[in-house]
């Protein structure tokens, strides 16, 4: 809802009376199995509407930053368990290269830099993350001592390597989509080739009921995989392909 808000503000910018709108707003779920739709038609007449913010704004908890999230970022009102439990078990004094992917509000490539000074931190969104760049970039802006991060967009960067293979990833993917648990979304930031060696993969998964394989295919992909940390609901993994560069 707060993702439609953001949209038909947008559109009030360039719809005029004579323009037709015509929406769909058909459930999710539908009542003994008979489909119920229906087609709304409205007249732009104008009318007031109160100011808000594009983004809502929270303190990150312990630091000074400011975090702010656009309307389809996911847990936009505070830190969720999952980046919560990640944030705990993210490595420290790194040199070098390191990568947040699908970036959301950036909180975990803040961390990174904050944990690894000496360290490059790059965030980069999803191409599906609409909304998430953005809001990196705004907490980016008021991330006081941990500051400042690169930003690369996937969707800009179409027709080229995504990430740079030889860096240290580090995701926190998401795990639903809309009413199911999968891990599809987490694969598809898996580089289509075997990584280069050094390239390194920690992420933090959902266990799920029952839990998806992450262990089983980051060994595929590496050669090897190990448990940093579980709870009841999150385990954090870690692959690093070995060997030599062919």
């Amino acid at each position: 809802m707060a993702l439609l808000e953001q949209q038909l503000r947008a559109l009030r910018k360039v719809v005029t009376p004579e323009t037709r709108i015509i929406a769909d707003p058909r459930p999710d779920h539908h009542d003994a199995g008979v489909e119920k739709a229906r087609l709304i038609n409205c007249t732009f007449s104008a009318p007031e509407l109160a100011d808000a913010p594009e983004t809502l704004s929270w303190k990150l908890e312990g630091t000074d930053w400011t975090i702010h999230n656009h309307a389809n970022v996911f847990s936009r009102t505070g830190l969720d368990i999952g980046a919560r439990f990640f944030m705990e078990h993210l490595p420290e004094n790194l040199e070098g290269e390191i990568v947040d992917l699908g970036c959301g509000n950036g909180v975990i490539g803040l961390t990174l830099l904050a944990k690894n000074p000496d360290a490059s931190v790059c965030v980069q969104r999803r191409v599906a993350d609409g909304g998430g760049l953005q809001s990196s970039e705004r907490g980016n802006q008021h991330a006081g001592s941990a500051g400042p991060l690169r930003v690369y967009d996937q969707q800009r960067a179409v027709g080229r390597r995504a990430v740079p293979l030889q860096r240290r990833v580090h995701s926190n993917p998401p795990f639903h989509q809309k009413h199911a648990l999968t891990d599809n979304v987490a694969w598809g930031d898996v580089p289509p080739r075997a990584p280069l060696p050094e390239n390194q993969r920690r992420v933090a998964v959902h266990r799920g009921e029952p839990p998806p394989d992450y262990f089983h295919k980051l060994k595929k992909i590496f050669g090897n995989c190990v448990t940093v940390a579980t709870n009841n609901k999150f385990v954090v993994l870690k692959a690093v392909k070995l060997g030599r560069r062919r």
